[in-house]
């Protein structure tokens, strides 16, 4: 562990100095950056992956919508296509994304998926009642949206990170003045004022409002008609970058086998195959297999439905709750009724 850290250390100082620099030119205006006009808003995080982003865009769709239409702009990570698509009911997580295709079934007025983000932006129809969300854009320097927030997970908060491969910054702490907002995420639940305090006092050379948001996990779902009663045993199946929330939470009503995959797995046939063998290798009436929404979203292939209906498949839902939600609201609302 010594060894590894001792090798990764310099290159981390390689990957900050570069990274470092990058900013600079931007900053200086050296390398250009678009302002988005109208109102748009950044959700992206300093450290790699699984830091909360989605449920909070997720979020944001549902508070913003009922007032404006809200369009989502995403990389579409993971996908199998190029350029700007506009996601349609046809497609799948192959063709545009996971998240993007979770945020349509959010019934986002509009999702865009594009590396490239101002050339989406140039491309889309936008009116004084669109808000743009962009997800996961805050190292995307090249646009610049009204309002960034920037999310980190309460458990490995940015500011006791470091940069890759040492840590899991994708930039250095620095990158967190370019924030408006910043949101922890996956705080325990009832987090006392005193934890609080001490990321409050850390993040005071910041100058930015801070609040705590945690999961909370909804009544699961079954996506087929075999449903178990009663269920004692859970498969557990995820391709998500940090499962072990999920995970901790089902050991408190199940007894859990945890088949884990990577980040933004694409499932397969073949794959669903096997994890319906594993499946069988247990008492099948008292056994269940659960997926997260995410994972779902890539499990929508036609020939992988038909394979999964004659399972006991159930999707876990979740929420999240923001500690002074009407602050936060407020703060969200201020920005898009000024612009």
């Amino acid at each position: 562990m010594i060894l590894v850290r001792l090798i990764s250390a310099p290159l981390a100082a390689i990957y900050w100095a570069i990274t470092s620099v990058r900013n600079l030119l931007f900053n200086l205006g050296i390398l250009k950056t678009y302002v988005i006009p109208g109102k748009s808003i950044c959700i992206g995080n300093l450290n790699l992956g699984g830091s909360g982003k989605s449920p909070l865009t997720r979020y944001l769709i549902a508070r913003l919508q009922p007032e404006f239409k809200v369009q989502v702009l995403s990389r579409g990570y993971g996908r199998k296509t190029k350029g700007h698509v506009m996601v349609k009911s046809h497609h799948t997580a192959r063709d545009v994304g996971d998240e993007a295709v979770q945020y349509f079934f959010d019934q986002a007025h509009e999702v865009h998926v594009c590396e490239r983000r101002k050339d989406a932006v140039l491309s889309m129809n936008r009116s004084n009642d669109h808000v743009l969300l962009l997800d996961d854009a805050l190292q995307h320097r090249y646009v610049r949206a009204g309002l960034t927030i920037l999310v980190s997970d309460y458990n490995r908060p940015f500011f006791k990170d470091y940069t890759l491969p040492l840590g899991g910054l994708r930039e250095g702490r620095n990158g967190a003045k370019r924030a408006d907002i910043v949101v922890f995420t996956k705080c325990p639940l009832n987090l006392s004022q005193e934890a609080q305090q001490s990321y409050l006092q850390a993040l005071q050379p910041f100058k930015v409002p801070v609040f705590f948001s945690s999961v909370h996990y909804l009544p699961l779902r079954s996506i087929t008609s075999m449903a178990v009663v009663n269920p004692e045993h859970v498969v557990l199946v995820t391709g998500i970058a940090n499962p072990a929330p999920l995970e901790k939470h089902l050991l408190n009503h199940y007894s859990v086998t945890h088949l884990s995959f990577g980040d933004h797995f694409n499932y397969t046939l073949k794959d669903l195959k096997e994890i319906h063998r594993k499946f069988t290798t247990f008492d099948i009436e008292k056994t269940i297999i659960i997926t997260t929404e995410k994972d779902f979203m890539r499990l929508q292939e036609t020939s992988m439905t038909v394979e999964m209906s004659n399972y006991p498949w159930y999707v876990q839902p979740i929420g999240i709750t923001l500690d002074r939600e009407e602050a936060f609201l407020q703060t969200i609302q201020d920005y898009v009724r000024k612009n």
